[in-house]
């Protein structure tokens, strides 16, 4: 069964007047305060998840913006529960003793899961998952982690051009070639599957939500997949709403009545098709 999951793009960068917080690298003041606005939709979906919902909102790539993004979550939320949720244990990386390894780190957090059944849980803990990578996608060169080529020629136009025009092109443009659009998609759903594991193995049959923090494109092209059979072109891009993914706007699948659904720009899309699919995926 297909686990639920939410990928939301990282906040606003620091640009002119905007300077970065002072708390939170890689956003800008403004981006931190819309992040806080944000969490407020990512601590719903756990108050409105079943009993016992651990969600780890543990994935993030190597830009420090999608982890700052993650960290502004956690820290709103668990401000927001200490006054108002009782029900709702936070463990950010602060809580989280990192001094005896990364094993040890996990093994204290399982056990404070296991004491506290009736409890939900949000672990924050932002990993680099390689399938969100802008270096892995080959948005950036590896060697030096400058743009490449092609990702310099569409930050000439807009965030929605630039996306149509990479559909458009299917990864090419012109005389440069880029990532494909459907395995950007995939190698996202294939990280978003190893979390779920990862997480799956430590808290054995409790439910679980995965939270992610991603790039415009990237999260746009997985958006454009989920809804329309695993295909990401024009008619997919025109079905999620035709436009560029917003500084922490969420792509989401949920499952109700067994059923998965895909839900973004406020649309609720069914998987059938390719649930199958999916499922294998992620």
């Amino acid at each position: 069964m297909l686990e639920k999951f939410f990928a939301a793009r990282h906040s606003i960068r620091p640009e002119g007047e905007d300077v970065e917080s002072t708390d939170y690298r890689g956003i800008s003041e403004k981006g931190e305060e819309l992040a806080k606005a944000k969490a407020k939709e990512v601590l719903e979906l756990l108050e409105n998840a079943e009993s016992g919902t651990v969600m780890f909102l543990g994935g993030a790539t190597e830009q420090t913006r999608t982890k700052s993004t993650s960290r502004v979550f956690g820290d709103e939320i668990k401000r927001t529960v200490k006054e108002e949720n009782k029900d709702i244990i936070v463990l950010t990386e602060e809580d989280i003793s990192q001094e005896k390894g990364p094993l040890q780190a996990v093994r204290e957090v399982v056990k404070k899961i296991e004491a506290n059944p009736d409890k939900k849980f949000l672990i924050n803990f932002p990993l680099r998952l390689k399938g969100f990578s802008m270096l892995d996608d080959e948005w950036f060169k590896k060697d030096d982690g400058q743009p490449t080529d092609f990702y310099t020629a569409l930050e000439e136009f807009d965030d929605s051009v630039a996306l149509k025009k990479w559909i458009e092109g299917q990864g090419v443009l012109g005389n440069l070639k880029g990532p494909n659009p459907t395995a950007v998609a995939e190698k996202q759903l294939e990280s978003i599957k190893r979390l779920q594991e990862f997480a799956k193995n430590q808290i054995g049959a409790r439910p679980l939500i995965v939270g992610s923090i991603g790039h415009a494109w990237n999260l746009d092209a997985l958006a454009i997949y989920l809804a329309n059979n695993g295909k990401v072109n024009f008619e997919g891009l025109a079905k999620v709403g035709g436009e560029s993914i917003k500084q922490t706007q969420m792509v989401k699948v949920e499952i109700k009545d067994g059923q998965a659904k895909v839900i973004y720009n406020d649309k609720e899309f069914l998987l059938e098709e390719n649930k199958k699919d999916v499922d294998q995926k992620v």
